[in-house]
């Protein structure tokens, strides 16, 4: 759920006052928006868990410097994009590595941990095709569990263009893996 805006900005100043507790309201309530937009220009989820963290840290740090508490959003927007870029720019060259954050199955059996490798490589091949602005808003969607109307306000953009983004994520991501993942679209 969003925050009003005129209790964001009360909070911001709060946080701006030295206030620890308000800023990590303001993070709570940003980690995921945060997290998909590193993710959506790292392609790694690792690197977007980090990237969130520094540029909390960063913010925190900085926040005192915010001239404008209603320009939060903005702010906390450019300072992830920044780290974004410093981040690609120093990881040019380096291949993307195997997804190790994947929990072994029970069994340990050599064959499955492969498939769910393959299974992982696949979600994630699949995400990142999908047109940027859609892949945010249903990231958002999804691991923030954002509404509609939280994503159209972040975004800035009417909530039925928000639900055409995830409508069209959600039927391209059916088409890229139903034939081979049909356990991933039951319900």
């Amino acid at each position: 759920m969003m925050m009003q805006i005129d209790a964001e900005f009360d909070i911001v100043q709060l946080a701006q006052s030295g206030d620890r507790a308000a800023f990590e309201k303001l993070a709570s309530h940003y980690r995921v928006w945060l997290r998909a937009i590193a993710f959506m220009r790292t392609s790694d989820h690792d690197a977007a868990d980090d990237l969130v963290q520094d540029v909390l840290a960063r913010a925190w740090e900085k926040l005192p410097t915010l001239d404008n508490p209603s320009a939060f959003t903005g702010w906390l927007r450019r300072i992830m994009i920044n780290a974004c870029v410093n981040w690609y720019r120093s990881n040019a060259n380096q291949s993307s590595p195997i997804d190790d954050s994947l929990t072994a199955p029970s069994s340990f059996e050599p064959l499955n941990i492969i498939f769910e490798h393959e299974r992982q490589r696949a979600l994630r091949e699949a995400l990142l095709s999908l047109a940027p602005p859609n892949r945010l808003a249903l990231l958002m969607h999804i691991w923030g569990n954002y509404s509609y109307a939280d994503i159209a306000r972040l975004l800035d953009i009417p909530i039925s263009t928000v639900d055409g983004r995830i409508y069209r994520s959600k039927q391209q991501m059916r088409r890229l893996l139903q034939n081979k993942y049909p356990d991933l679209f039951e319900n």
